[in-house]
């Protein structure tokens, strides 16, 4: 019997790296400075980005999540997420990344216990191959653009 795994991209992140299951990802390519939405934007929206002939909002997801900020990144990436609640008004966002993600396949026994701190934006943290890596809650995510009215925008 094979054991259960699932496909994840670990993304590098200023302070971290987050673990998303490949299954929420739609591409990844290299970063372009974004088109500024609004002259008061929130610090966690970069911005817009063309991706596909489409305009998609691109998140800094430190910001969003209030997690260390670094800026000495060598060589940023857009990370492409399928919108997974409102797919007709959000069918697609971004985040940056620090790097270049990392393919892996994980196991339950590779995760070991959910940390105790508590963030807002984060389902948990865990400890992946010795390595804390978070888990985002993409319902807030997906409800932060939602409010910023960034999609009114787009059309």
């Amino acid at each position: 019997m094979t054991p259960n795994v699932v496909r994840c991209l670990l993304i590098p992140i200023s302070g971290g790296q987050l673990l998303l299951p490949n299954s929420v990802v739609a591409e990844v390519f290299p970063y372009n400075e974004p088109e500024r939405v609004a002259e008061n934007q929130p610090n966690w929206l970069l911005g817009l980005i063309d991706w596909r002939n489409q305009r998609i909002p691109l998140l800094s997801i430190e910001e969003a999540l209030s997690l260390p900020v670094a800026t000495s990144a060598k060589k940023y990436r857009t990370v492409i997420l399928y919108g997974l609640e409102s797919t007709a008004v959000m069918p697609y966002y971004a985040l940056r990344a620090a790097e270049v993600p990392r393919s892996v396949a994980v196991k339950e026994e590779d995760l070991t216990e959910p940390s105790s701190e508590k963030r807002t934006g984060l389902v948990f943290s865990v400890v992946y191959n010795t390595e804390t890596v978070w888990l985002p809650d993409f319902s807030y995510l997906e409800n932060l653009l939602k409010k910023s009215q960034v999609f009114s925008r787009l059309t």
